[in-house]
């Protein structure tokens, strides 16, 4: 019986039911009665490696022995594309959050020995069980494991790894356990953070010079405000050692955005959470790139009064954090948004080439890509900004001449972290939804087709 009419038929929620089943199989399924059954696939149909910082699986893959019964597992799509593009033959892929095996699978259908481990005993049982499929003949013969294990405190040697494909639990968002007390997802989000450090200083222990650690994480929503949680996780990643080289976004197919759910986004005026961050970590000890200075970003070469001119005001409405329009209008289709949602008519725009706000006139809404300005003039912003206003701040990833990523939108956040007059409310991606690079190779970096707009609240 699935969870929805479980839920309405005894009026508990989803909560409850993770709960219970959690408690009586040892692991959190959903459907526990169902059946292991495998598919006559044993490789998704007309795959093609991702070209671009944007991923979307409208499909989940059920190809072997994949299903989506354990609750919060990844697409299969992900750990294919991070193995192909991160890995060769006989390598050896790690998740210390290994579930009920996603990773695994794709590592003995792709020929890479794996070591996987995961907190609960049952997971690993599962994992075990997934694996339970013949593979064509092949040269290699990989080496498969999967053990209880604590992904902060790792039984492997140094510098012996050459993948870590992981997706750790988003702080305490699903409980995989009933009473484990080494399981992060039963920890709140200060203590999640900080025990996802001693992930990441494990982490770089294990991998070899030069190798990838790609991390699956997703934000969170408390007291009606986002919880970025990560780029929490991401920059303790930074802190040890790590360096970005891609961030991409995976966006989720499974939020619905109308009826009940449109309506009730802008009567309450919330995004419904509808991204997560693919971060592809390398461990580089030398990294010779000068951090960029802050300045105008975005949209500089557009006057003030050319992106007025864009406001469309029947656009309708985006209820999801991932916002999607074509490379031509997506400027004038998201401040339509920004606008339309937070504001009316009392706003202003900031660039370059435009005034800034005067001492004696208050916006409910100023929209601003001048890093710099932000950085340097915060408080005559504020002062502009009314109460309950929004300052929305567009930016977007750059890729340095080494090819690792620096990420403004990070640092911004770290910079107004804790603020006494802002909460940070959304953070919105501008997806592309342009042609994909008909010239890409496999080795190549991918293309970033996105941008963020962060959404800050003066309280």
């Amino acid at each position: 019986m699935p969870d929805s009419v479980i839920g309405n038929k005894y009026n508990v929620n989803l909560k409850f039911i993770e709960k219970v089943i959690t408690e009586h199989t040892g692991v959190n399924i959903s459907n526990p009665g169902l059946k292991k059954a495998g598919s006559k696939n044993l490789s998704p149909k007309n795959f093609e490696l991702e070209r671009s910082t944007v991923w979307s699986f409208k499909s989940r893959g059920n190809w072997a022995t994949h299903n989506g019964n354990y609750r919060g597992n990844w697409s299969p799509y992900i750990p294919r594309n991070i193995i192909l593009r991160y890995s060769s033959e006989g390598d050896v892929v790690l998740d210390y959050f290994c579930g009920a095996g996603t990773t695994a699978i794709e590592c003995k259908l792709l020929n890479r020995s794996f070591k996987g481990f995961d907190i609960n005993r049952s997971a690993i049982e599962l994992t075990e069980k997934n694996l339970e499929f013949e593979c064509g003949a092949s040269l290699f013969k990989p080496c498969i494991t999967a053990d209880v294990g604590d992904a902060r405190y790792l039984n492997i040697e140094n510098d012996s790894i050459d993948l870590i494909c992981a997706h750790p639990p988003y702080s305490n968002i699903i409980n995989y356990t009933a009473d484990n007390p080494g399981d992060l997802s039963g920890l709140e989000v200060k203590k999640f953070v900080e025990e996802m450090d001693k992930v990441a200083k494990e982490g770089f222990r294990v991998l070899k010079e030069g190798k990838y650690c790609v991390i699956l994480i997703g934000d969170m929503r408390k007291n009606k405000n986002v919880v970025p949680l990560g780029f929490w996780v991401a920059e303790k990643f930074t802190s040890n050692g790590f360096v970005i080289e891609e961030m991409i976004i995976k966006r989720q197919h499974n939020c619905k955005t109308t009826g009940f759910w449109y309506k009730n986004s802008i009567k309450y005026n919330f995004l419904l959470l509808a991204h997560e961050y693919l971060l592809v970590f390398k461990k580089q000890k030398k990294i010779t790139d000068k951090k960029p200075e802050l300045g105008i970003d975005t949209y500089s070469d557009y006057s003030i009064k050319t992106i007025k001119k864009l406001i469309n005001k029947d656009t309708a409405l985006e209820a999801k954090t991932v916002w999607v329009f074509s490379p031509e209008s997506w400027l004038g289709d998201a401040v339509s948004n920004l606008v339309l949602r937070y504001s009316g008519n009392n706003y202003n725009i900031i660039n370059n080439s435009s005034l800034r706000p005067g001492k004696n006139k208050k916006y409910n809404l100023i929209i601003s890509s001048d890093q710099k300005y932000l950085k340097e003039d915060m408080e005559n912003l504020l002062k502009a900004l009314e109460n309950n206003g929004i300052l929305a701040i567009i930016c977007e990833d750059k890729r340095l001449d080494s090819g690792f990523i620096y990420s403004p939108l990070m640092e911004i956040e770290k910079s107004l972290r804790g603020h006494k007059n802002l909460k940070i409310k959304e953070i919105i991606v501008v997806a592309n939804n342009g042609d994909k690079n008909k010239d890409f190779q496999a080795n190549d970096f991918l293309e970033i087709n996105h941008k963020y707009i962060l959404i800050y609240k003066k309280t």
